[in-house]
């Protein structure tokens, strides 16, 4: 799984009608404890929210920014790069090497460095006098540069990968490049004068958020949110300086993404591998262009798209490509990784999934020895070797470092924090999805923190601006949440509907679970809006679905869409 992942949305469901009512509002989990009280008729919050922290200037952060900003509130943006798009700012600088094994998720997209204790804030630290190396390994850490490469190109034609406000030129090709897409969200930023040269003092570009933590009153009552930030400047080839400060806020929104924490398979082996040869052994978000690879044997690691698309970016450079793969039972990830195999050119070698990486002979004065003796285990028994390079394409984990306090790596998927232990339920267990979010935008403990753009299979440039409205118009009072108690029910019985336990699909929607949660949506917003004031919303397009379907015929003909319709949302007629 992969950045591309972002823009597959109209595939992998299956038309049932649960689909359709993705929630299910009127038949609420009953509660076991027989003493409780009734829930009042919608959730009240602690203080007034007005001033309003959103971390992340990709496109979901930058529609939020627009929709809170056209609505009065006082708004901040923090991005840790150094101008917006997010993962659509592409740069031939690659991250850091990925940990293997596989960090704690408290810091596995950064380990937060906050300022010494018992200084005064603001507060600064200069470094002066190093290597260029150093300068640019401490700039990669703070802006994560993002994983996508240089011929990386969308998964939906264009129409479905606009903002409303914004079309398109006609002369647009279909297919968008990655070039396409970092131009167009800068646009968007320029637009609503919030790029990064617009001096726009409600951003703040090469800035990250540390730590976002409660903030409460003399009286000791909860009064929002104190964000700790950190500021990266380079200051010369061989200098740089580093600003921390703290800011207030009512309310935050998370904004990051889902592509930052790198995820390692924990195969036996791969550790000593990876040990001895990180520079052979790399993680997808680092790939760049296939250049790099020409004339070596590589090993791809994964049979989603990020692992087909790379598997087929090398096989023209390469001498020679193995892809492996691990049986997918799942079915709402089994038509995705189908419809991309059925791309893959036939020179690249598809093989199973790795039981076993051989301990490598340690020789340290050879160089160029590097893993090319090395044997890898299959788990049909197969033996392979002479491997220049490998590249894991095994995808990303959910993980929010500024929020330590949210995360409980202890929960397995069916696990639960118990009842009346005064502990809130977390937001991250094992990475694989959010728990205890509200139509995957509220954090039901503490609704005063939203999420845009989290899950998965959906159109998230369109997405995002109903979910935004949705977070904005709630938290000006012009549309209201159920009460705490309502709100667990909804969220238990919908895991339930997933099978009875979170886990990798948690956070996946596909076309109608989302098409039904907009349409909720826009009917909740307007109703409320009815009542309570404010501006009414429109829907999006109806003519999105049909315009990917014949996108997706051209763009996989030996692909049989129309054997596989259920999973593209078609009726028999289709």
């Amino acid at each position: 799984m992969h950045l591309t992942v972002l823009f597959i949305f109209l595939f992998l469901t299956v038309a049932n009608t649960t689909f359709q009512h993705p929630f299910r509002y009127q038949v609420p989990f009953t509660s076991t404890n027989d003493d409780q009280q009734k829930p009042s008729n919608s959730y009240q919050f602690k203080w007034p929210i007005r001033k309003i922290a959103i971390i992340g200037a990709g496109a979901g952060g930058l529609v939020t920014y627009r929709e809170f900003a056209r609505m009065g509130y006082e708004v901040r943006i923090f991005e840790r790069d150094s101008v917006p798009g997010g993962n659509w700012h592409y740069t031939d600088e690659v991250p850091l090497n990925a940990p293997v094994p596989n960090l704690d998720l408290s810091e596995a997209d950064f380990q937060p460095h906050l300022p010494p204790e018992n200084v005064v804030l603001p507060y600064e630290e200069s470094f002066v006098g190093l290597e260029p190396s150093a300068v640019s390994e401490a700039r990669r850490a703070h802006r994560a540069p993002k994983p996508i490469w240089h011929s990386l190109t969308s998964t939906a034609p264009k129409q479905n990968q606009e903002l409303r406000e914004l079309p398109w030129p006609d002369h647009t090709p279909l297919t968008l490049t990655q070039n396409h897409l970092q131009r167009y969200v800068r646009t968007f930023a320029s637009l609503h004068e919030i790029n990064s040269n617009d001096n726009n003092p409600n951003t703040s570009y090469n800035t990250r958020v540390e730590r976002v933590d409660k903030r409460y009153d003399a009286n000791g009552k909860e009064a929002g949110w104190s964000l700790t930030l950190r500021k990266f400047i380079e200051t010369g080839s061989s200098s740089y300086k580093i600003q921390w400060w703290t800011e207030e806020f009512d309310a935050i929104i998370v904004a990051s993404g889902r592509f930052s924490a790198p995820n390692l398979p924990r195969i036996p082996g791969l550790t000593q591998w990876a040990q001895l040869y990180p520079h052979l052994i790399s993680h997808s978000r680092q790939y760049r262009r296939p250049e790099e690879f020409t004339n070596q044997t590589v090993l791809v690691v994964g049979g989603s798209v990020s692992g087909t698309e790379i598997a087929e970016d090398l096989s023209g450079k390469a001498k020679k490509v193995f892809l492996s793969i691990r049986p997918h039972e799942d079915s709402v990830f089994r038509e995705t990784r189908n419809m991309y195999l059925s791309r893959v050119p036939k020179n690249v070698s598809i093989v199973p999934e790795i039981k076993f990486f051989h301990p490598l002979p340690i020789r340290p004065t050879d160089e160029n020895f590097g893993i090319r003796v090395g044997e890898i285990e299959l788990i049909n028994g197969t033996l392979l070797r002479g491997f220049d390079r490998i590249i894991f394409a095994t995808g990303f984990r959910y993980a929010f470092p500024f929020l330590p306090q949210y995360h409980n790596a202890s929960l397995r998927s069916n696990e639960t924090i118990p009842a009346g232990s005064g502990r809130p339920q977390p937001l991250i267990t094992d990475g694989t999805h959010i728990r205890s979010l509200h139509l995957d935008s509220f954090y039901i403990e503490e609704p005063t923190i939203g999420f845009i753009n989290m899950n998965l299979g959906i159109e998230s440039f369109m997405y995002s601006e109903f979910a935004a409205s949705a977070i904005a118009k709630v938290w000006a009072g012009e549309a209201k949440l159920p009460s705490t108690q309502e709100m667990w029910d909804q969220h238990w019985q919908r895991v339930i509907d997933a099978g009875g336990a979170y886990g990798g699909q948690f956070m996946y929607l596909g076309s109608a679970k989302e098409a039904a949660l907009v349409r909720y949506i826009i009917g909740w917003l307007n109703e409320d809006a009815v009542k309570y004031g404010g501006h009414q919303i429109d829907g999006p397009s109806e003519n999105r679905h049909q315009v990917f379907l014949v996108w997706v015929v051209a763009q996989f003909p030996d692909y049989n869409v129309k054997s596989n319709q259920s999973a593209f949302g078609l009726s028999s007629g289709g």
